[in-house]
């Protein structure tokens, strides 16, 4: 395992510190708080930070209802050992600057606030990383090193450093965060430890160079990371293998990365190359397309695209009688399950935040680009009418899987009824398994 921040000359990172430490990223508590109408009145308990306007230079509080995450302290001590000692400081922290907010009177329209809620736990940002076969450094957040082989998933934060001391450190800057230019690829190497040979990882400990864990270590990555080292798990318990032999066999290892891609996992490059879905097979054609959109997107294997891009879906406009799309076969194929990719509107963020600023970038509810209505059906022949396979209502989702009794069809048919709101259907990629 590994703790603390690696010197340049071990990785030659030009993010990295001169001489390697054990310091970490600190941890943070966060409140909440709300406008109650009336006056508010706060105390702050004895053992409350004093804090000074001059230690916000670099932190805005405004607004305050969802906290901060730079109320941040303790990576100068160990995020385990002392969970406990970081934790009362942070809550000094936080009280400080909510007494501050409150009584120092630079904020005279806070009077009527008063939290609601305070985190009693620390949210931990660092602790240690376990060495796997592979170690993600910043060259790889930076695409230096190409796209490894055994790429699992994709990351794509910045390089988002803070103090150790966290608001110790209220001189300087909160932090320091440098985007990459695109998303980065994440191997399997990472995700289990090169001597514990049963041992795998997915979330904040993963094989990194602290420079690199500073980009890696977000919610949504790990989560992907999750998946992917739960995939892998999956296949090695089946064949019976160590995770390290899963990345040594070629064969096995396009497997988990296809296994991934159908169930919606993000892999830089890769497409849908499964020999199993008959979708690839088809003939794809649409009632009406929005240009410069293409029916035979569906099933060129990649299910992103860019803001404004349409390369790898299909759009059409909305009309009263709704918009298909088929897929033909030049002879019947055996069918028992549709898969179909959705649009969510992935340019938009989503996130919990209830900071107004964030919120105002949110739409809270089913994306309105997403599909809510719509039929399966299929013939089958080309003579034949049409039968119902499936009805899909209030949809939100992005991935949307129907199983069935196994039909004979030549052709099968997604006619939808309805978005939740925009103009424009729109489909990634559509598979069909018999």
């Amino acid at each position: 395992m590994r703790r603390g921040r690696e010197s340049k000359a071990e990785f030659g990172e030009s993010l990295a510190l001169e001489k390697a430490d054990k310091k970490t990223l600190g941890s943070s508590i966060l409140f909440t708080s709300k406008d109650y109408g009336r006056p508010m009145p706060f105390k702050p308990p004895a053992w409350a930070r004093k804090i000074r306007k001059e230690m916000l230079r670099f932190r805005g509080v405004r607004p305050w209802e969802y906290g901060y995450w730079w109320i941040e302290w303790g990576g100068q001590l160990d995020t385990i050992r002392d969970n406990e000692q970081i934790r009362f400081e942070l809550l000094s922290i936080a009280l400080g600057v909510w007494d501050y907010i409150k009584n120092s009177g630079e904020f005279p329209e806070a009077a009527a606030w008063a939290m609601d809620w305070i985190g009693m736990i620390p949210g931990k940002r660092e602790s240690r990383r376990i060495v796997g076969d592979y170690m993600l450094t910043q060259h790889d957040v930076e695409g230096r090193r190409g796209e490894p082989a055994d790429a699992v998933a994709v990351g794509g934060w910045p390089l988002d450093d803070h103090p150790p001391e966290g608001f110790d450190r209220w001189k300087e800057r909160p932090n320091r965060a440098i985007r990459p230019k695109e998303p980065y690829s994440i191997p399997l190497g990472c995700l289990y430890s090169r001597n514990v040979g049963n041992l795998m990882m997915a979330g904040r400990n993963i094989s990194a160079s602290h420079v690199a864990f500073t980009s890696a270590r977000v919610m949504a990555t790990c989560a992907a990371l999750g998946q992917a080292a739960g995939t892998a798990a999956a296949i090695c318990a089946r064949k019976g293998l160590l995770p390290r032999a899963l990345r040594q066999d070629k064969a096995l290892l396009r497997q988990c990365q296809q296994t991934l891609l159908r169930d919606d996992q993000t892999i830089k490059g890769l497409r849908n190359e499964d020999s199993r879905d008959l979708a690839r097979r088809a003939k794809v054609v649409a009632s009406s397309s929005h240009p410069p959109s293409r029916p035979e997107n569906v099933i060129n294997g990649f299910v992103r695209d860019m803001p404004g891009r349409w390369e790898n879906r299909w759009g059409a406009r909305m009309t009263p009688e709704g918009v298909w799309l088929q897929l033909e076969w030049p002879e019947p194929v055996s069918l028992r399950q549709i898969q179909i990719t959705f649009d969510t509107g992935f340019h938009r963020q989503l996130t919990l935040s209830a900071s107004p600023h964030v919120r105002r970038s949110v739409i809270r509810g089913p994306q309105p680009e997403t599909v809510r209505d719509c039929r399966l059906l299929w013939r089958p022949s080309a003579d034949a009418s049409w039968r119902e396979l499936a009805r899909i209502e209030g949809n939100y989702q992005r991935l949307v899987r129907r199983s069935f009794p196994t039909v004979r069809a030549q052709a099968v048919r997604l006619h939808i009824l309805a978005t939740n709101g925009a103009p424009i259907a729109r489909v990634y990629e559509v598979r069909a398994y018999g």
